[in-house]
């Protein structure tokens, strides 16, 4: 018996479309068919056909969505190691070239304004980091570094203002390149 695509095709329309009877019937009447057997060959046309849809379709590690989520976190992960780098380096050498002396908390416990003293003069620093319940009380001595040729550039030496920042850059990028990888990995085990 000799099937035309033209045929194959039109049973796979319909298998597709989730019409099994139909199929069944054209089966029968166009290659003289006991209903057993065009129930058993439509059977079969629609687990090829199922087969062939899960080949495909595509799936959450496949195509080219995933090669879009691995370069996408992949590039945000190097982007934020790249700067909590840059901050550790630009913290190291400011440190490193910096006074090291003592300020003291003048008003404002929330949002600190700070006085402390290099070579003889007094100099005020106004925190940019804002807190509740406030981190220091008035009166507080915390212990700063100053850029000795621009003594109103400042750091304080306190986590929050020194590590915070390139902390959380750095776990985030650890994070979204370690799900880069993973994304990767799955797929080519796939």
């Amino acid at each position: 018996m000799e099937v035309a695509e033209v045929q194959k095709q039109y049973i796979r329309g319909l298998l597709i479309k989730g019409r099994k009877i139909e199929a069944i019937k054209y089966l029968r009447t166009n290659f003289d068919l006991t209903l057993r057997d065009a129930k058993r060959l439509a059977e079969l046309i629609d687990e090829d056909i199922a087969d062939d849809e899960y080949i495909r379709r595509p799936g959450p590690f496949s195509g080219g969505g995933v090669a879009i989520l691995t370069i996408v976190f992949g590039l945000v992960g190097v982007i934020m190691l790249g700067v909590a780098i840059h901050l550790y380096t630009s913290n190291r050498s400011f440190v490193r070239e910096a006074e090291q002396t003592v300020a003291i908390v003048v008003s404002n416990p929330s949002q600190p304004v700070f006085e402390y003293e290099i070579n003889g003069q007094i100099y005020t620093y106004y925190s940019n980091v804002e807190s509740d319940p406030p981190s220091y009380s008035m009166g507080e001595e915390v212990p700063i570094y100053v850029n000795p040729s621009n003594p109103n550039d400042v750091l304080i030496n306190t986590f929050m203002d020194r590590w915070f920042l390139i902390s959380l850059l750095g776990g985030m990028g650890v994070i979204f390149l370690g799900v880069s990888m993973l994304v990767f990995f799955a797929a080519r085990a796939r």
